[in-house]
């Protein structure tokens, strides 16, 4: 008699807990931009996806502007005058943000007070300025000399002072997450890319990726960038025991994982029916260009494997049977062919550790 009450006053307070918003707190962002009078000034918020302007306001003749927002959790935010001029904050709730310029702000020539995640980000900022001209002036060497006889010995130079300012961009990320792990900003710094390079890389640079994950999920563990940050370290977590583990499959002296295919007349072959032969198991594609390179070596190569009794069992990761089997045409390919025609995501690639990288042996 007396406990359902009291189950059902914790029932009530389970939906209220489930069904209760976050509470917001009046953020304010208050700027100081003389170069800008009389223009709109866009504020938006960075998502994990996407970008959203939520607010804009003209710049006032005496250089000044306020933005007043309710936030619930801390976040990115940009300030932007047009498509190519940005300035990324990282702003918690409840702070006053006040930024000033007396040059030109996108620059990086500004001060920021009131907010540490955002006197971060322009640390950084300012250190990715001087890292982007270094990178720039070599790319001007780069293309100025292409046509230079000497081409490839200076390339070999340029390729060696690029390692230099990749290397320092590599220990500035490491320091940064290592002195701030339980930051937002850390965030932009991990995923900030010099030119087209990821900067470190998801598996031998996964302690940054899982001590960066562990600080951020105990201070902000419903935050949405987080968790996107959460879900990404434990695919890696994922991705590195599953090759461990194909790894082992793989020794010297284990058996080689079985493969059951379809040839190109549609009949189901297997590499089991092939036990006790020797055999070279060659993974390519019809689409894949090195392994059209290296069909024609094959192919010259062919005869003396055979006069040693080595076999070759071709799987190939295409996904159109008019590419697959037209390359076996054109290439004249003798050896043995098998595809289930799911190209990446056939199943092989992951029995046999193939990373994705073709061709493989």
């Amino acid at each position: 008699m007396y406990r359902k009450p009291a189950l059902f006053l914790i029932t009530i307070i389970i939906i209220f807990s489930c069904n209760r918003k976050k509470e917001t707190g009046l953020t304010t962002i208050s700027g100081h931009f003389p170069k800008f009078t009389g223009q709109l000034i866009y504020l938006e918020e960075l998502n994990v996806s996407n970008a959203l302007i939520i607010d804009s306001i003209e710049i006032s003749k005496d250089g000044t502007f306020d933005f007043k927002m309710n936030q619930e959790d801390a976040g990115f935010y940009i300030l932007t005058t047009d498509n190519e001029n940005y300035l990324i904050l990282q702003i918690e709730k409840n702070e006053k943000v006040k930024i000033k310029a007396d040059d030109d702000p996108f620059l990086g020539k500004y001060q920021v007070k009131g907010s540490p995640g955002s006197k971060l980000v322009m640390n950084f900022e300012l250190f990715m300025k001087n890292q982007k001209q270094r990178v720039d002036s070599l790319a001007e060497v780069y293309f100025s000399i292409k046509g230079d006889p000497d081409f490839s010995k200076i390339k070999i130079e340029l390729d060696s002072v690029y390692e230099v300012i990749f290397s320092k961009q590599k220990a500035y990320v490491k320091n940064f997450i290592e002195k701030n792990p339980s930051s937002l900003a850390s965030l932009i710094v991990l995923n900030r890319k010099l030119g087209n390079n990821n900067v470190l890389d998801e598996e031998s640079d996964y302690k940054y990726f899982r001590k960066l994950d562990s600080a951020l999920m105990l201070k902000y563990h419903e935050n949405r960038h987080v968790i996107d940050h959460h879900k990404r370290t434990e695919k890696i977590k994922a991705d590195i025991y599953d090759k461990f583990m194909a790894g082992r499959k793989l020794k010297p002296g284990n058996k080689a994982p079985n493969i059951v295919m379809k040839d190109t007349s549609g009949k189901f072959i297997s590499l089991r029916d092939l036990a006790g032969q020797k055999v070279l198991i060659y993974f390519w594609a019809g689409w894949n260009a090195k392994s059209r390179q290296d069909n024609r070596k094959l192919i010259r190569n062919y005869g003396k494997l055979k006069s040693r009794n080595i076999d070759i069992f071709g799987v190939s990761l295409d996904e159109h049977k008019k590419v697959w089997r037209g390359a076996i045409e054109v290439d004249k390919l003798p050896w043995i062919q098998g595809s289930d025609l799911m190209g990446m995501k056939s199943p092989v690639n992951e029995k046999y550790n193939l990373n994705g990288e073709l061709p493989f042996y």
